[in-house]
């Protein structure tokens, strides 16, 4: 029997209802966010917004309270085992989107498309299930934060930020991870990769077909943990077959070893820590600079005799500490020391894989700091906080930083405790550079002002997260 034009569509219609999406109804849902916002004023910059007092090549350590507007939103969404009782299963699947610029504001009149336009990034997506079926083993894969803990004052995630994508399992205090460490950059100056990108016809190496292995083992001990971890990094060998573009270069490697010690005691208010980081890597895993403790982000120039770093080495030594001393008055402190160098002989400008001259093979950074937090009242805080950052480059002479900052907070969650947001700060900073980084615009902010000894960054900010 021939079917009419509207029988065909009525039921290619109900067809279509029949097979559309669900509605979703689910409530095994959560969600967290973390951010920063604000306006500051450079006293001696006309019509900028001022940037970091901190040092070149240091990122936040120095302090942070200059840090620009950044934004992270994280879903995730949590799955029941089939069978219920017992069964002490997690499952998680997790996503978090990051928005941020590296000139001024993301927020307000600013599109996309306009100078110091918004970046966006998806540092995490991943699944982990944990104590599976009851047992001590839990697995991840994916791409996530795959860190411990941090230096809140100054934002520094140090000696085991292995965030990148892999996947890791776990039995008990024993977890082993491979990360594949990802990125494109056309100014890059790491090694080669052996994985060629075509950007508008040129050539550029991508951060990529490196492994990293990671195995940890965390060791109770009375009011805390010893960890101790190690890393093997290798870069697979090119393609013996490439003999037009020049990047057949052999494998490389680098090693990490290192251990933390974290130790709670205490005080009338909860949550008074010491921890005490050591961490040393070797060849392509001497990374660890800008403000980042990434080991797998290389350091330095390669020797171009053996085409390797097999000669590069990193020193990282951590110190930080939260002693709630009473209920009136917390003071959260840390100590920073990091000596690298490149596989290269030269100490000062030396060349990459790409012909590209590298500024320097070695340098020595230091940084102390502290900040203290007065409960006033419950809502009421005066935070205050005392930088010294000192770095050295290469051969030439030392830069540094003396910074001092006073930021009357109100936290409204009524909380005397470090860690209460959200907060709304009236922020005030003075620096004092020494000759060397005054002649030399050794600062962010340095660079906008030009020549001077001191720097001033006034400015009301904002912060919160929600986990």
């Amino acid at each position: 029997m021939k079917k009419s034009p509207l029988f065909l569509f009525l039921s290619f219609l109900g067809f279509g209802l029949l097979a559309q999406s669900p509605v979703i109804s689910n409530k095994h849902f959560s969600f967290g966010s973390y951010g920063r916002a604000g306006i500051a004023y450079g006293v001696g910059i006309e019509g900028q917004f001022p940037r970091s007092l901190n040092l070149n090549g240091m990122g936040s350590i120095g302090g942070r309270f200059e840090e620009n507007d950044y934004l992270e939103l994280a879903a995730a969404m949590h799955f029941a085992p089939a069978i219920s009782g017992n069964d002490t299963t997690e499952i998680n699947v997790q996503a978090r989107f990051a928005f941020f610029t590296t000139q001024g504001q993301i927020i307000g009149n600013v599109t996309s498309k306009s100078i110091g336009g918004i970046t966006s990034a998806l540092p995490e997506i991943f699944a982990e299930a944990k104590h599976i079926n009851g047992s001590d083993w839990s697995i991840w894969a994916g791409a996530r934060f795959f860190r411990g803990d941090d230096i809140h004052v100054i934002d520094h995630f140090y000696f085991d930020d292995h965030s990148g994508q892999g996947f890791g399992v776990k039995y008990k205090n024993t977890q082993f991870a491979i990360i594949f460490p990802g990125s494109v950059d056309t100014n890059s100056t790491l090694p080669p990769y052996f994985y060629l990108n075509i950007v508008n016809g040129t050539p550029v190496l991508g951060l990529r077909n490196r492994s990293v292995s990671i195995l940890e083992h965390t060791i109770p001990v009375q009011n805390g943990y010893l960890k101790v971890m190690g890393e093997f990094h290798r870069l697979a060998e090119a393609l013996s077959d490439d003999t037009v573009s020049g990047y057949n270069y052999p494998s490389d490697i680098g090693f990490v070893i290192g251990a933390k010690y974290n130790r709670a005691f205490k005080t009338a208010l909860p949550g008074s820590f010491n921890a005490f980081s050591i961490r040393y890597g070797t060849g392509i895993a001497n990374g660890g600079d800008g403000g980042s403790s990434k080991t797998f982000l290389t350091y330095g120039g390669p020797n171009l005799e053996t085409n390797s770093f097999r000669k590069a080495h990193s020193l990282a030594i951590t110190e930080t500490f939260l002693w709630n001393i009473n209920k009136a008055y917390s003071l959260n402190g840390y100590g920073i020391f990091t000596k690298s160098k490149g596989a290269s002989d030269s100490l000062n400008i030396t060349p990459d894989y790409l012909g590209k001259q590298l500024l320097f093979n070695r340098k020595t950074d230091f940084s102390i700091g502290a900040r203290g937090t007065w409960y006033l009242t419950n809502w009421l805080h005066l935070l205050h906080e005392f930088d010294l950052a000192w770095r050295k480059d290469g051969s030439q002479e030392v830069a540094q930083m003396t910074k001092f900052t006073i930021a009357p907070t109100i936290a409204p969650a009524g909380q005397r405790d470090v860690w209460s947001r959200p907060h709304f700060r009236l922020v005030y900073s003075l620096a004092h550079y020494n000759k060397f980084a005054a002649d030399n615009l050794y600062s962010p902010y340095l660079a906008q002002s030009g020549s001077q000894s001191w720097g001033q960054y006034l400015g009301v900010k904002m912060e919160w997260w929600i986990w």
